[in-house]
C-alpha cells in the first residue's frame, strides 16, 4: 500500500482513498503486519459489491446440469451464486482485489463476462458495474473503519 493513497479496483473503475495519509503510514511501518491488515480491509469492502452483484445477476429458472461428454463444465449452478471476489493483488505497488468475471475468463461462468460487456449480437446487461457504483461509497467506509480498528483508533 502506498502511503499517499490506496485504491482498490474492480473492472475499470478504481477508488482512492485521500485523506487517509496518516493511517496508510501507520499501517505501511507495521511491515507485514500492517501489509495484512490492508489486505483484510480490501476483501472485506469488496462484500457489499459481490452480495449486490450476486442479488442482481440474472438468473435462469433452473441451471443446467451437464448433458453429455461435450457439456461437462456446467454445474448446475447460477452465475449469481458463484461471483467470486479475488485475492489481493498488486500491480504497479497498488493492491486490489477483482469482484465477479474478468473478460479473460474460462470458468464454467464464463458466460458472465457475455451479460456484463455484451457481445456483436447480445446487448450487454451489467451487473457488477452497477453494483459497484451502488456501493463504492460503503467501500470506502468499509476500509477506512477497518484500517481504523486494526490501529486502535
Amino acid at each position: 500500500m502506498k502511503s499517499t493513497q490506496g485504491r482498490c479496483y474492480r473492472m475499470a473503475a478504481e477508488i482512492e482513498l485521500r485523506g487517509m495519509d496518516d493511517l496508510l503510514a501507520r499501517i505501511e511501518a507495521m511491515g507485514r503486519q500492517g501489509s495484512s491488515i490492508g489486505n483484510a480491509a480490501l476483501k472485506a469492502a469488496a462484500q457489499p459489491v459481490q452480495q449486490d452483484a450476486s442479488a442482481r445477476a440474472p438468473r435462469s429458472s433452473s441451471p443446467r446440469l451437464p448433458g453429455g461428454k461435450s457439456q461437462q463444465w456446467r454445474t448446475g449452478q447460477h452465475l449469481a451464486d458463484n461471483i467470486r471476489i479475488s485475492g489481493v493483488k498488486t500491480k504497479d505497488g497498488i493492491k486490489y482485489v477483482l469482484v465477479g468475471i474478468e473478460k479473460t475468463d474460462n470458468s464454467p461462468y464464463f458466460y458472465g463476462k457475455f451479460l456484463e460487456w455484451g457481445t456483436s449480437k447480445l446487448a450487454a446487461r451489467p451487473f457488477l458495474g452497477p453494483a459497484y457504483e451502488r456501493n463504492k461509497e460503503q467501500v470506502v467506509e468499509i476500509i477506512k473503519q477497518q484500517l481504523r480498528e486494526a490501529l486502535g483508533l
